[in-house]
């Protein structure tokens, strides 16, 4: 039996250094994103109970300081736009997002990572049939989670791809309609982002 550990404790260091020794140098980089998202989100008016989900799109960039070779922080923010349902109204979100990100290892091209965010998000109204601005502001509260990928082509360039939630506690008000807030908001949103990733430092 101590002998079966001694060989499990000898692999395990075996593998780490191994991984360790042809790990990507992130400690002290800046890494950017920048791409398209799209997604889900749902909708929850007051006394409608049964609006389908609908498609959000848009973009987002990100910005993360790795201040050591696991872990950084960064800021996201981005612009996405949705409408709802069968109606003429659209909605629009801008999140403005503190981003802390958790890279358990990397490889020389690959780098996937986990994300905690949280922030604040700004909210818009159009009613598309009456040609309304982008007005009605509204805000509220903003987290997520993200688990993504990057593979670099170059020493400093490549791809990104992630998928991740979203939470929006946005109180709505617009002349005629009206959501709630948090569980009865426009509160979840379900996304996927691809793009292009930039690796300055050092």
């Amino acid at each position: 039996m101590i002998t079966l550990m001694k060989k499990t404790v000898a692999l395990f260091l075996a593998l780490l250094f191994s991984v360790s020794a042809f790990a990507m140098d992130l400690e002290g980089r800046f890494i950017v994103n920048g791409g398209a998202n799209i997604g889900a989100l749902l909708p929850h008016f007051i006394g409608d109970d049964d609006m389908d989900d609908t498609l959000h799109i848009g973009g987002r960039l990100q910005a993360d300081y790795m201040f050591t070779q696991h872990f950084g922080i960064g800021l996201e923010s981005g612009f996405s736009a949705a409408k709802v349902g069968d109606t003429d109204f659209s909605i629009g979100a801008v999140p403005i997002l503190a981003r802390f990100s958790w890279h358990p290892f990397s490889f020389k091209k690959f780098d996937p990572y986990l994300v905690l965010k949280a922030g604040y998000g700004f909210g818009f109204w159009t009613d598309e049939g009456d040609d309304y601005d982008w007005t009605d502001i509204s805000g509220g509260f903003v987290w997520g989670i993200n688990l993504g990928t990057r593979f670099f082509f170059s020493q400093n360039i490549g791809i990104f791809i992630e998928a991740g939630y979203e939470c929006l506690d946005i109180r709505w008000n617009h002349p005629g309609m009206e959501l709630e807030k948090w569980e009865e908001s426009v509160s979840a949103r379900t996304f996927g982002m691809i793009g292009i990733t930039l690796k300055t430092g050092k």
